[in-house]
């Protein structure tokens, strides 16, 4: 259930006060939405995108034809929790129809200032991370990729790099746009010192490739380029 509270290996005492999350709250009737794979349209846009049933229960992934969320109205849209510390802190509501201009929605007052999933990450081993939460479910078709996280678009944050320090092992998987490099320029700033860039090829099968989430588009899964050998072509980020 992707409502219940679980136990982090994160010790979020060590979050500073000034990277502290605050004043938020979800006002909704959780109750409208329902699993995305149980909802036509919701399936068909899931299975359109190369993710599985498995993949999209394990992330919490949900539909929902019309609610209020503070306020906010969310109208056929995937629904996908974020949760920091068991607390729900937000719900990204994706578009999945053509007739809404807005690709991405976030509730009033609440936050994605965290990484996606940081409850479930083990911090004693490699983190990948990707920008977007679609990119996130394709890269989790894989296993090899199970401990991965979303950073919630190309800005990357103060707190997010402090999160992030937790970790042995940082690799981050860009977009292949101006955007994504400059989320790799913030991370080369931060000097971590333990993180890797993993680069998708620009093309495959003759079709241009952006993100992770373009994987399906080209024919291929993750699983694909792993067995090609992908991750010998990490780079550390000096």
């Amino acid at each position: 259930d992707p409502f219940t509270s679980y136990s982090s290996s994160l010790n979020f005492q060590y979050i500073t006060d000034d990277t502290r999350l605050k004043d938020i709250y979800i006002n909704a009737d959780l109750s409208l939405m329902r699993d995305a794979y149980r909802d036509p349209t919701g399936a068909a846009y899931l299975r359109k995108r190369g993710i599985p049933e498995s993949v999209a229960k394990s992330m919490g992934f949900k539909y929902a034809e019309e609610m209020l969320i503070n306020t906010n109205k969310f109208k056929n849209r995937l629904l996908i929790p974020v949760y920091e510390e068991g607390r729900l802190i937000s719900i990204e509501g994706r578009r999945i129809l053509d007739n809404d201009e807005v690709k991405v929605l976030y509730p009033r007052n609440s936050s994605v200032n965290t990484l996606f999933d940081i409850d479930n990450l083990d911090t004693s081993s490699t983190v990948y991370a990707v920008e977007g939460l679609m990119d996130l479910a394709v890269l989790r078709t894989s296993d090899t990729f199970k401990n991965s996280t979303s950073i919630f678009g190309a800005n990357i944050t103060k707190r997010q790099l402090e999160l992030l320090k937790r970790f042995p092992k940082i690799v981050y998987i860009p977009d292949s746009d101006a955007a994504g490099e400059k989320t790799v320029e913030k991370l080369k700033a931060a000097k971590l010192g333990k993180t890797y860039i993993l680069r998708i090829p620009k093309k495959i099968n003759n079709i241009d490739v952006k993100d992770v989430g373009d994987l399906t588009k080209a024919g291929i899964v993750p699983q694909d380029l792993v067995d090609r050998n992908w991750l010998s072509y990490e780079k550390f980020l000096s």
